[in-house]
């Protein structure tokens, strides 16, 4: 949304506002290069007021305004903390932050204009997440697995408030009188909390006033925790050691603890500019901000026509869609120019379909080991299918001898052996032995396994192959480096940039120590200011903080299947049957976990024959669906040899596979109440926000579907081409010049699956 000067300047007349900043800038907290409130449309957030680079600290809030879980422990509420640990000691509980939080919050609302947090906490507006939504509210949200988190959260919730009123009854003397308002302002407070605190890279959770007013964006600010005293000695001695003057010594009485915090806080400095709190450096030491799209594009700006080489010069202005296009153009053009290079060669940048980090990071190494153990275990069966084959045909060849060597005999009893005939026919034997390889498709894999040829074959064969397992390992490193240059760039994106492990050296109320919102790029004057709570995808954002994004780059379509092995067996079962009774459309919540079964649509199911969460991005084809379906459709569906489950060996039995896929999507995409395009519409119409979250989720999903729908068309177009041509690379480069831009987002989606079928059909 657009920077609204005129809404601008008519909230910034809001009292609530005024006292806000007024105590912020009172207490401490520095504010530069932005400005808050700013309209963005029905949007209330922050602004930047000029052009800021990245890298560049603009908004710092002092140590003694944090309300951190230590803050609040030396509190009044204490005595109410020792009382209940099942409710505020995390050795007890996971929820013990949050909920140390949520009463510490909520007493402060209670106390009113006492509070010293009073203008913060009226700042704070009052419906925060889907604990306000109406049920009419609720069921624009067309996703049940959504609706069943967030009935999870409601009923902990609940739970939490009873728990509550009795210890708001024990410790009257803490809490006050109860009031009519109590559970209105529990529930603020929890919700508050929810939406707002923040954690990563800090010593515990804990609410950042003034920060904590930057709205959520995947382009966002990151934040660091900055000691001043620290940064300001680090640059002095920096400036010292320049100018040859000896390092000054800090007071005596402080020794001990600067020498403590010395040894666990990270200097900030080398990483982002501390102008705003008056710290000198040396900006030529400072990290500089690198676009990987703009640094790919100058690398290769030979494949560029000559109306791209027009905005060379002009980079930092241009769009990313329009870098991402030049870049597509790029790779098209080293596919073109180098017959030797393929698709899955190609340094792609980081894609727009990144990853999100709501999953289980254990889960997901859980499932790569499976796949690899699985894959390892097809490979090794395939290779003794081959070498039973091998030994059958071997063995035919030698009742067949026998029985010619039974004839030569006869023969031989009736004249001379020729001695140099039998030399050459055992010769010729030695040099036709086969060589053994494990591979399915021995002209296109490095790996093989050599017996009964002449040393001076096997030497050359040998050399052969480890030339081309020296190029594999040099395109592998290639891609090994971009990789790690992608995730560098991502990790320095997100907030986990102060790299502190140990806090002895952080008192809570130290004024030189604050918590810094960071630029991670540069930011135009009049753009919007945000913060990153994480890869979030819009799924996490609704059900925990109560909005989504309209374009959120780490969502995903969530779902599982059933392997239902009863649903094939009946006489009379069309596709509609099939997919309403595997497609799985509930939370399993963790007593169902326990006790290994759920019940859905009338069915007991065990946990056992379910999948995993299969998670479909946007521009992305997804492996796991495709290996789960080869092993559905192998068993239940078709009757069909030497299928596996990891690897590609059959063009046709993949076709089949891709079209009950593009089924079993479409299946998913029928599901919802209106179509795409009237999301779109509506969109552009005034809404409200609760309307306008839920189409956002609603849109993205049911793009994500299409989309995945269109990368599986092509990929049967490609393989039917690939089974007439028998050339790969024709085969998907064909009709990419038609339209470079839309072709090669496709085949981004198909890398992985290309080079699978390059390797094993």
């Amino acid at each position: 949304m657009q920077f609204d000067q005129q809404k601008t300047d008519e909230i910034k007349l809001n009292p609530r506002y005024q006292n806000l900043l007024k105590w912020g800038l009172d207490n401490g907290v520095i504010i530069k290069d932005v400005d808050m409130p700013a309209a963005f449309g029905e949007l209330t957030g922050v602004v930047a007021t000029k052009d800021i680079p990245a890298n560049t600290a603009i908004i710092c809030v002092p140590q003694p305004l944090i309300i951190s879980q230590e803050k609040c422990k030396l509190s009044s509420l204490s005595i109410v903390y020792d009382k209940h640990p099942e409710l505020f000691d995390e050795n007890e509980t996971s929820d013990a932050e949050f909920n140390i939080l949520i009463f510490y919050l909520f007493n402060e609302k209670k106390k009113g204009d006492k509070s010293f947090y009073h203008p913060y906490v009226q700042a704070i507006q009052s419906n925060n997440t889907l604990i306000d939504w109406t049920k009419e509210e609720l069921n624009y949200i067309e996703d049940p697995i959504i609706l069943d988190e967030f009935a999870i959260v409601r009923e902990d919730l609940k739970d939490l408030w009873n728990q509550a009123k009795e210890i708001f009854n024990e410790f009257v003397q803490v809490f006050g009188e109860t009031r009519p308002t109590d559970k209105e302002d529990f529930y603020w407070a929890a919700q508050s909390v929810m939406s707002r605190c923040f954690g990563w890279s800090l010593k515990s959770t804990s609410m950042i006033p003034i920060a904590d007013f930057l709205n959520h964006s995947n382009k966002a600010c990151t934040h660091y925790l900055v000691n001043s005293k620290m940064e300001k000695l680090e640059s002095e001695k920096l400036q010292a050691k320049k100018d040859g003057k000896n390092e000054q010594k800090h007071d005596s009485d402080q020794d001990s603890f600067m020498q403590i915090v010395q040894e666990q806080y990270k200097i900030k400095g080398s990483k982002i500019n501390l102008s705003v709190l008056n710290i000198k450096q040396d900006e030529s030491q400072l990290k500089q901000f690198v676009d990987p799209k703009q640094t790919y594009i100058l690398q290769h700006q030979q494949y560029l026509t000559e109306n791209q080489l027009k905005d060379i010069d002009n980079l930092d202005n241009i769009s990313n869609s329009d870098k991402r296009a030049m870049i597509n153009w790029i790779n098209y053009e080293q596919m073109i120019q180098h017959p030797e290079v393929n698709l899955w060669d190609l340094g792609f940048v980081t894609s727009s379909d990144s990853e999100d980090n709501d999953s289980d990071e254990d889960v997901e190494i859980a499932r790569n080991k499976q796949f690899e153990t699985l894959k390892i275990k097809e490979l090794s069966d395939w290779k003794l299918k081959f070498e039973e084959k091998k030994q059958q045909k071997i063995q035919q060849k030698e009742n067949n001898q026998q029985e010619t060597k039974i004839e030569q005999q006869t023969t031989e009893l009736t004249q001379e052996p020729d001695k140099e005939q039998s030399e050459g026919d055992l010769k010729g034997q030695t040099d036709s032995e086969s060589i053994l390889t494990i591979c399915l498709n021995n002209e296109k894999k490095n790996l093989v396994t050599i017996k009964g040829l002449p040393p001076q074959q096997i030497q050359a064969l040998k050399q052969r192959q480890q030339q081309m397992l020296e190029v594999q390992q040099q395109k592998e490193q290639i891609k090994q480096t971009i990789q790690e240059q992608q995730q560098q760039q991502e990790k320095d994106n997100q907030s986990d940039s102060s790299e502190e492990s140990k806090w002895d050296w952080l008192e809570e109320n130290d004024k030189d120590v604050y918590f810094c919102i960071t630029t991670t790029e540069p930011i135009k004057k009049h753009e919007q200011v945000t913060v990153s709570y994480g890869r979030r995808t819009n799924r996490f954002l609704l059900s925990w903080y109560g909005f989504t994004l309209p374009e959120n780059k780490y969502s995903s379509y969530n779902f599982r299947l059933w392997l239902n092995t009863d649903i094939c067996k009946e006489k009379v079962v069309n596709q509609k049957q099939i997919f309403d009774t595997i497609t799985i459309n509930k939370l399993i919540n963790p007593e169902e976990w326990d006790t290994g079964k759920i019940n859905f649509n009338g069915n007991d199911i065990p946990i056992s024959s379910i999948t995993k969460e299969f998670r479909i991005k946007k521009n992305k084809l997804n492996m796991d669906l495709l290996m789960y379906l080869r092993l559905y459709l192998m068993l239940y569906q078709v009757q069909v040899k030497d299928v596996l489950i990891t690897i590609p060996v059959s063009v046709d039995y993949e076709v089949f596979v891709m079209q009950f896929c593009i089924q079993l999507l479409q299946h998913y995409l029928n599901s919802y109440s209106q179509e795409l395009a009237q999301d779109i519409k509506e969109l552009e119409s005034q809404i409200s926000f609760s309307r306008r979250f839920a189409l956002h989720i609603n849109k993205e999903r049911k793009e994500i579907l299409i989309n995945q729908i269109m990368i599986l068309l092509d990929a049967i177009i490609i393989l039917k081409k690939y089974k007439e041509s028998n050339d790969l690379k024709q085969a998907y480069i064909s009709e990419i010049h038609n339209n470079v831009y839309y072709k090669m987002e496709i085949l981004r989606g198909l890398k992985v699956y290309l080079k699978s079928i390059h390797e094993f059909l």
